[in-house]
Parts: structure tokens; C-alpha cells; sequence
């Protein structure tokens, strides 16, 4: 029984429409299932249509029999045949990679970009590994971390220039997105518990090998989750979870977390981002991307914690986003924001002077660029009052002298004049230095 999502009555029919066109009886088979449609014009015989479309004449008794044609070279004009999709001539869809990061490993090579994807070949990736596919008819396939997928079909056929692309989740999660596709094409993605198939939408599929979970989440427009036993329609925003013998749970996506510093220039040796949590939240899925599509995505974290860290990202601009988790494993709305990369810092040391007569305070910048310092020193028990502040340093260090006895606190700041963001300055560590009599 379909079980559908309470929603206005429009969404509710463009679910109906699509279900019906995925049932539960042809998902798990073969390439026979779900047959094409033409519809005879005049002039049209098996014979014909064998020549322009069929992979060989030895279909024409089998559709002639399927569709109960008396005469194989008579066929009425406006008859709606029946072709079974195993029997036609087709031309492989070429779904190359246009980016990855990290390990990814295509058959028993490694990734490039370009490399195209053949029917039953397999990509797995790694911790911190991502990879991203396209299509020319402006379909896509994100494959993120430690997941691993393979390629079931890629196909036009020559009849009605019909779509037939087949991804299988093995292990872990991909995304997809298509336009609209016309009567007959169709993109699925299955896992061994279910398929999920779309007729023009963006969605994500995954499955949870420890608890044998498949899970379904619908971005945009609607999709028909399918089982041996019974088909779900889910709307945009609702997910599905499912384990194989049991029924299907459908929830609503958990909203996009809001990222606390998402938009601020990331100057730190590691970047640091923040996320406001919220009720219903078990875990979080950070990303960041070279695009806000974030097909080309250079690092990725899954975290229990609101705080995510991320080393070695070189400077320029970059998109992150977040994810929330809940409970039943199914992965939330995210909004995509854009941020600067620029590491700029310095770090400092202080030390006696040679002579001994004074301290020399010395510091190494990080980051590249044309890079001037301040410099700031004050007492420890008077903080408000500073004894030493230099505000535009081209030097890389020097020596203090006549320092009373006691306690001090120093840091030294790193200056840049930026062209996008005008002035920056980091300011470094506090340090303390005491000074005996």
C-alpha cells in the first residue's frame, strides 16, 4: 500500500503521477521490466521498427507475441505497443568525473577527471575521500566518504532517445540531481533493501550496512522509494528509512543548522567552524567545496559535536555547509555559505639578549604576502595600561630594554592590506614573560 505524506493536493497528485510509474512489481527486475511505449505511425511494421531499433529480427516474434500482433508486417496505425527495453539497440551514456579529492579508486584504478564510468564498474572511497560525476544531458552522482557504489546500466536508447541510468549504493551515501526527464527515461538508485526512482529531481540515497538500513532523502520534487512489498511516495523535504522485512518510516528533514562563523575569513593554522545546535540533532555532516554545488568538495567531517576543524586548506574562496542527523540516520537540509580562506598569523618567542642587558622578542610569520606587525606589551597586573604598543613593525623582531622586575604579557600581531577585504590583523597568542631582579 502506497503510504502518502500529508501534503497540498498538487503535490500530492505530481506524487501520484510518478508513482505510477514505478511499481513495486518491476523495480527488482531485471532490464526486461518496464517495457516502452511507441505508438505505430503509418507505414510502421515489427520489420521496420526491428531495423531502426531493435538489437536483432530475433525480437520481432517476441513482441509480436507480447503485444498479440496477428501480422508482423500489418500493424494499425495509432496502436500503443509494448517493448521490452532488453531487446533494444542502445549507445552508453558517458557519466565521466568532473572532480574528486582525497582516495577514490574507479574499477582498479584511480580517479580522474574525465575518466568515464562503465556499466558494473565500481567506486569506493576513502576517509576524506569525495568524487563527483556528470552527464551530458545534465545529470549528477556525488559520491562522498568512505562509500562505495556501482554503475548497474547507462544507457540511451534508440527508441525515443530514452534515458536508463542505474547507480547501486553498496556502502555509505550518494546524491543525485536531474532535469526533467520525459516519458520512459528514468534515474534510479537502489540499495539492497530498496530503489529509489525520480523522474527529475535532486535527492540522496544511502545505506547503513551495520543495521541494513536504506535511507532516502528528497531535496527537490518527489521520489517513489520502492520494496519488493510496497512503494512510498516522499515529497520534497521528507525522507525515508527502511530496513529490509520491515515497514517504512517517513520523517521530515531536520532543518539547515546554522553554522555560527560560516562567513568569516579563516585566517588559523586549522579552520574552526561552529554550529548552533538544536533539538532532534545526533550528529552533523560538514562539507567544504571549491563550488556552492559542491560537486567539487576538497574535505568533509562527521561529527557528534557542534565543532568541526579542518587542516591544511590552502587560501581562496571555498563554500561550506552543514547537515544535521537525526536519529533514524536520515541527513537534513543544508544551506550553502561562502568563506575566505587567508592564513595569516605570526608566531613569537622571547629571550635574553646577548649582552644581557635587555630582551629580544622575536616572531616568524605565517601565510604569504606582504606582511607588517604590531606589537603590544603591559604589565600583568595592570592589563589597561600598555607598556610597549607599536602599531606597524616591518621587522621580524627586536630588543627591549630597562624593564623593571615583575611579570609581563606580550603578543604581536600580523598585518596585511588586503584587496578584498581591506585591512587584516591577527592578533598572535598572549605570552608571559617575568623579569627577576
Amino acid at each position: 500500500m502506497m503510504n502518502l505524506l500529508a501534503a497540498p493536493r498538487s503535490a500530492l497528485m505530481a506524487a501520484l503521477v510518478l508513482s505510477m510509474a514505478f511499481a513495486p512489481s518491476c523495480a527488482f527486475a531485471s532490464e526486461k521490466d518496464s517495457p516502452l511505449r511507441y505508438t505505430v505511425e503509418r507505414g510502421d511494421t515489427l520489420y521496420g521498427l526491428a531495423e531502426k531499433y531493435f538489437r536483432s529480427t530475433a525480437a520481432i516474434e517476441q513482441v509480436r507475441r507480447l503485444n498479440r500482433v496477428a501480422d508482423a508486417r500489418r500493424l494499425p496505425v495509432g496502436k500503443s505497443l509494448l517493448i521490452p527495453r532488453d531487446v533494444l539497440r542502445y549507445t552508453q551514456v558517458e557519466v565521466a568525473v568532473v572532480a574528486y579529492s582525497g582516495p577514490v579508486r574507479i574499477a582498479n584504478g584511480t580517479a580522474q577527471v574525465g575518466r568515464v564510468l562503465k556499466e558494473r564498474e565500481t567506486v569506493a572511497t576513502g576517509a576524506n575521500g569525495f568524487v563527483s560525476f556528470s552527464t551530458k544531458f545534465g545529470g549528477r552522482f556525488s559520491i562522498p566518504s568512505n562509500s562505495r557504489a556501482r554503475l548497474v546500466s547507462a544507457r540511451r536508447y534508440l527508441l525515443g532517445e530514452t534515458l536508463d541510468i542505474d547507480l547501486a549504493v553498496e556502502k555509505g551515501r550518494s546524491s543525485a540531481s536531474s532535469p526533467t526527464l520525459k516519458n520512459g527515461s528514468r534515474i534510479r538508485v537502489r540499495t539492497p533493501v530498496a530503489v529509489t526512482a525520480v523522474r527529475g529531481t535532486e535527492f540522496r540515497v544511502a545505506y547503513d550496512e551495520e543495521r541494513g538500513r536504506s535511507l532516502t532523502e528528497v531535496v527537490e520534487g518527489s521520489v517513489a522509494v520502492v520494496t519488493p512489498a510496497q512503494e512510498t511516495a516522499a515529497l520534497e523535504g521528507f525522507g525515508v528509512a527502511l530496513a529490509e522485512g520491515q515497514a517504512p518510516s517517513t520523517e521530515r528533514l531536520l532543518p539547515a543548522p546554522q553554522l555560527v562563523n560560516g562567513g568569516d575569513i579563516q585566517t588559523a593554522e586549522t579552520l574552526q567552524f561552529a554550529i548552533a545546535p538544536s533539538a532532534g540533532e545526533e550528529g552533523y555532516r560538514i562539507q567544504i567545496a571549491k563550488d556552492a554545488g559542491f560537486l567539487d568538495v576538497v574535505s568533509e567531517q562527521l561529527i557528534q559535536r557542534p565543532q568541526a576543524t579542518f587542516e591544511e586548506l590552502a587560501d581562496g574562496r571555498y563554500f561550506v555547509r552543514a547537515r544535521a542527523i537525526s536519529g533514524s540516520g536520515l541527513e537534513g537540509q543544508s544551506e550553502a555559505l561562502s568563506f575566505r580562506r587567508k592564513r595569516l598569523g605570526a608566531g613569537g618567542s622571547a629571550g635574553t639578549s646577548d649582552d644581557g642587558a635587555g630582551y629580544v622578542f622575536q616572531w616568524l610569520p605565517s601565510g604569504e604576502g606582504n606582511t607588517y606587525y604590531a606589537f603590544q606589551l603591559w604589565r600583568a597586573d595592570d592589563p589597561a595600561r600598555l607598556v610597549v604598543d607599536e602599531t606597524s613593525l616591518s621587522t621580524s623582531g627586536f630588543e627591549l630594554t630597562g624593564f623593571d622586575p615583575g611579570a609581563y604579557v606580550w603578543r604581536v600581531a600580523a598585518i596585511q592590506a588586503d584587496a578584498e577585504d581591506g585591512l587584516l590583523k591577527v592578533w598572535g597568542p598572549e605570552q608571559k614573560l617575568t623579569i627577576s631582579d
